[in-house]
């Protein structure tokens, strides 16, 4: 035990000696407060000594209940302290002239008490009672005392009464002040009491805290006193410290060290054997010493922590599930990600196709409005996916030179087709403060500023949406201003939490999961960022976008993208899917843009298609999940046989890990799944490119 716990101790038991010294006084007190009780009229408390005053009274004034009202200085209005009718108990009474006559020591019949300012204020119930009044007053050690009769008849009281009293005063005083000195005698016992049972109970919640067991050995390690020879079950027969842990060499040798040390010392754990139900003990403790400095031995406690140590258990338990259930997540939603791509990819590829088929307008109509919905529904699925993995922080952002601009006008040509339809005016304007090319993750920017002004555009139906980039004090500032519906106060709190919106009725009318801003949210928090609303319901809406602006205009070389124009060149396919579905709809886009495809089941018979004939192939388009051999597998084999063919990757799983894993495989570029017509044509207008000019 630390040297100020033990100290502390001592002082705790010194104030439970004083405690009982101070019940024995008080004891002492309260039987001298009786004998002088009893030595009053034969009456045992404040209710007796009034009763036993108003049996005196009675015999000469008529009156059916009596009050005693009190107060400690004269700024405070009266407190009753005891009188014969339930319903002015704990009454209060303010003073005014009335009353004041009185505690001067006169006494006054009031023959109409409802025109008396005192009496005025009193409720209807308590004034049935006081039709007419005779009072009077005394001085007591504390203060003030007013004495009030009231009968429920007009006119009970007359001069006579109030001379009787002015004949009774001594009697009256007596009694007032008794039964004041009793009240207040009753609370200072009482007070006193609970006094005494506090601090005895504070020293027994000590004890039951400090430790289960309380020990104390010499200089040798021998115990000197044990507090109980049980503890947990576990008896202690041992003469020395250093036995009582069995064959647990490692808490003998800790135990030893902290000894030796004459250092306090917390918390050395011991296991008690399996036999013994293997409870965990911790043992605490702390040299001591006599008034010249020298070492006396060592006192301390030994408390059960069993129940700790579970819950310790139980949490790491319950990380270990929670961790399992995460990665299960993940599996799952790259699973579910790939069934769920694989068909809608068929559904897209064919309607491209079916586009071109000689279809009428409304046929086309149907086409476009089937597109919109499938394009939806690929949305909500990124959402998803991309606010699972984010929130199982399975997610990292790809950092880049990038340029603001080029994202702004990235979203508004995406967007300006449907600001048109709603007849809004859709523009930008990026301040010259703006750097031109920074350091970040241009898709996840322009993800977040896609979702601002998409946003912006659904809830406004009419006015316009404006996207404004500044830089200022090292910080890039991006605001989407609106004017819309807007948002009310309450609802902004809980405007960027997972599929909440801001009323329920916006779902209905306009549609969305409500996961947009949730993830932009997330996303902007990770790059150190945060996005600030200023919103007015019925007015409009404006949500800035605020990053860090790391300038890259000096760190990185001004490289341009690289552009490949438009070209003839006939690519020579050899397409590895297993689904005859996408098969068909991968073949019928390639030779629909001019190009020869061969197809292959597996990645196995990838491989063996292409060995026979590799000059017969440009590119490789390699599904990931394929049976017998898969489409990473393959291309690991391909590469280590030695061949270099452009291999691209045609896979459901799209997240950034998929990349990466298609990379390390020896893949040199990624074709997500359903294919996008813009995506396909800038991967085969890239490789007409490269191959032509081999060629």
């Amino acid at each position: 035990m630390p040297r100020f716990e033990s100290e502390k101790l001592q002082e705790t038991l010194l104030d439970l000696l004083r405690s009982n010294e101070r019940e024995r006084q008080l004891r002492d007190e309260n039987a001298a407060i009786l004998a002088g009780i009893s030595a009053m009229a034969g009456a045992n408390n404040k209710r007796q000594v009034f009763n036993s005053l108003l049996s005196v009274l009675r015999k000469y004034i008529g009156f059916e209940n009596a009050i005693v009202l009190t107060r400690e200085d004269e700024s405070s209005p009266l407190l009753e302290l005891v009188s014969t009718c339930p319903v002015f108990q704990s009454s209060v009474w303010d003073v005014s002239s009335t009353f004041i006559r009185c505690m001067n020591g006169e006494s006054i019949v009031l023959f109409s008490p409802s025109r008396v300012e005192e009496f005025s204020m009193r409720s209807t119930e308590q004034m049935m009672y006081c039709q007419s009044a005779l009072l009077t007053g005394v001085k007591v050690s504390t203060g003030d005392a007013l004495l009030i009769f009231i009968h429920s008849d007009k006119g009970q009281f007359t001069p006579h009464c109030r001379r009787v009293l002015d004949r009774f005063r001594p009697l009256l005083e007596r009694a007032i002040i008794d039964i004041d000195y009793r009240e207040r005698l009753q609370s200072l016992v009482a007070a006193r009491t609970q006094e005494l049972t506090y601090s005895q109970q504070r020293f027994k919640d000590f004890a039951n805290t400090v430790g289960d067991w309380f020990w104390e050995i010499d200089t040798d390690y021998i115990f000197t006193y044990i507090s109980a020879p049980e503890l947990a079950g576990h008896i202690v027969d041992n003469e020395n410290i250093l036995d009582i842990f069995g064959d647990q060499e490692e808490v003998r040798q800790l135990l030893l060290t902290k000894l030796c040390s004459q250092e306090p010392f917390e918390d050395v754990e011991w296991q008690l054997p399996e036999s013994e139900g293997g409870l965990w003990i911790s043992i605490s403790g702390t040299a001591y010493f006599n008034k010249k400095g020298k070492l006396l031995g060592y006192r301390g406690t030994a408390k059960n922590i069993t129940s700790r140590k579970q819950r310790l258990f139980d949490l790491l338990e319950a990380r270990k599930q929670a961790e399992s259930a995460n990665k299960a997540k993940s599996q799952f939603l790259a699973m579910m990600s790939h069934e769920i791509r694989t068909p809608l990819n068929g559904v897209l590829g064919l309607m491209d196709t079916l586009a071109d088929s000689g279809l009428d307008n409304e046929q086309k109509t149907w086409l476009n409005q089937m597109d919109q919905s499938a394009q939806l529904l690929l949305t909500i699925i990124n959402d998803i996916l991309d606010l699972s993995r984010i929130e199982s922080g399975n997610f990292e952002l790809y950092h880049s030179k990038m340029r603001i601009q080029d994202s702004i006008d990235l979203v508004v040509s995406q967007l300006k087709e449907q600001a048109i339809i709603k007849n809004i005016d859709l523009t930008a304007n990026i301040d010259d403060s703006v750097p031109e090319f920074i350091h970040g993750d241009k898709n996840r920017i322009a993800q977040i500023m896609f979702n601002l002004v998409g946003n912006a555009i659904k809830f406004t139906n009419d006015g316009a949406v404006h996207i404004l980039a500044k830089a200022t004090d090292g910080q890039i500032q991006v605001s989407v201003t609106d004017t819309g519906i807007g948002i009310a106060k309450e609802a902004q709190k809980n405007l960027f939490n997972p599929f909440i919106q801001a009323d329920c009725s916006i779902t209905r009318r306009y549609g969305g999961t409500g996961l947009g801003l949730a993830i932009s949210q997330h996303l902007i928090t990770k790059m150190r960022g945060e996005i600030t609303l200023e919103s007015e319901l019925g007015v409009g809406s404006c949500f800035t976008m605020i990053l860090p602006c790391l300038n890259c205009n000096t760190e990185f070389s001004k490289q341009q993208e690289e552009i490949y124009p438009a070209s003839d060149h006939e690519l020579n396919i050899l397409l590895a899917e297993d689904s005859q579905t996408n098969q068909l709809v991968a073949k019928l886009m390639l030779e629909k843009r001019g190009h020869k495809v061969q197809i292959a089941n597996n990645g196995d018979e990838a491989i063996v298609m292409y060995e026979k004939k590799p000059e017969s192939y440009d590119i490789v388009l390699m599904d990931i999940s394929m049976p017998v051999l898969d489409g990473l597998q393959a291309t690991q084999i391909l590469r280590e046989r030695g061949y270099d063919i452009p291999i691209i990757a045609l896979t459901a799983n799209a997240m950034d890990s998929d990349k990466v894993l298609c990379e390390d495989a020896g893949m040199n570029d990624f074709l997500a799944k359903p294919i996008q017509v813009s995506e396909l044509e800038m991967i085969l207008r890239k490789y007409q490119f490269i191959t032509q000019v081999v060629s």
